[in-house]
């Protein structure tokens, strides 16, 4: 089941759009709650809980319904269990799509998602994360097109956290697209430990209220080709590397995931040339590096882990 969100973090994307309307995430509060034999699941979500709960004498729940919750009355508490026959660890894992588990195998399938017709900038909500050992938890969405019967992965964005975090804490995460279009379908996950061995019975995320929202975009605008850039970790800098056809006024800015830039520079005239913005006093973290040069837009993640 990892390996998929593994893939996920690897996604580099590069386009932001406009939007013209706005989608409502299904169930986003976790207010709704339907009751199963043995385990309940939140309406529009699927769960591993159909396949693991139902085990005779040895079942366990792994999402379940918290009264421990950011508003509302309830949240979806997502956790990492033992399960003794067969052996394994199973993650608390919460997804828009549909999720077939096979244990005996140990496979899965995840197919489907909800319909979306418009181009979020971030996926929002807030969470709780209660660790074990070095367990980390990822909150993530995918955005689709079907073209011709095709389906195509045009977009994403995902959190991360490995950190301790007992209060309820926002977390705001930029949506970037790889192709220009509108989505027809999301899905949007999480799951309590990310990493595929070495799980951690015990690790428990909550999260609840989760949004998109649809501020800094740009709509229509290409990518920027022109530019790479170097993560020095040794010096804690990021190079910036510019080659533009002429000189325009730039700018470059560091966001971390809440959308606020925390550093960076605004209107320098800039053709070719190498600029260092240093990132020393920035704590650990997924941060957004976004060029703006002659109304085009570059946008790129990276990680602080260190």
């Amino acid at each position: 089941m990892q390996r998929f969100f593994l893939f996920v973090m690897l996604l580099g994307f590069l386009f932001t759009q406009g939007v013209f309307a706005q989608t409502v995430i299904p169930n986003g509060d976790f207010e709704t709650w339907i009751s199963h034999t043995g385990y309940t699941d939140p309406q529009y979500w699927d769960t591993p809980n159909a396949e693991v709960a139902t085990i005779p004498f040895v079942g366990v729940v792994v999402v379940s319904k918290s009264t421990d919750h950011e508003s509302g009355a309830y949240s979806a508490k997502l956790e990492t269990m033992h399960l003794s026959l067969p052996p394994m660890d199973i993650p608390g894992f919460i997804t828009l799509g549909n999720l077939t588990v096979s244990i005996t195998a140990g496979t899965y399938t995840l197919t489907g998602g909800a319909p979306i017709n418009d181009s979020p900038t971030h996926l929002q909500g807030y969470f709780k994360y209660q660790p074990k050992g070095g367990d980390s938890c990822v909150i993530a969405m995918v955005l689709y097109k079907t073209n011709s019967g095709v389906r195509d992965t045009i977009g994403g964005t995902f959190f991360s956290s490995r950190d301790t975090v007992p209060d309820w804490t926002p977390f705001s995460a930029w949506i970037d697209y790889t192709i220009v279009e509108t989505p027809d379908t999301m899905n949007i996950f999480a799951i309590s430990t990310a990493q595929e061995t070495g799980m951690h019975p015990g690790t428990a995320l909550y999260i609840d209220n989760l949004t998109l929202d649809y501020t800094l975009s740009v709509k229509g605008q290409p990518a920027i080709k022109e530019i790479d850039y170097y993560q020095d970790k040794e010096t804690r800098r990021l190079l910036v590397f510019c080659d533009f056809p002429g000189p325009e006024m730039t700018s470059m800015n560091l966001y971390n995931m809440t959308g606020v830039p925390v550093a960076g520079f605004q209107n320098m005239m800039i053709q070719k040339d190498r600029k260092i913005i240093s990132y020393g006093s920035l704590p650990r973290g997924v941060y957004l590096l976004e060029v703006l040069h002659d109304g085009k837009k570059f946008s790129k993640k990276f990680f602080i882990n260190f």
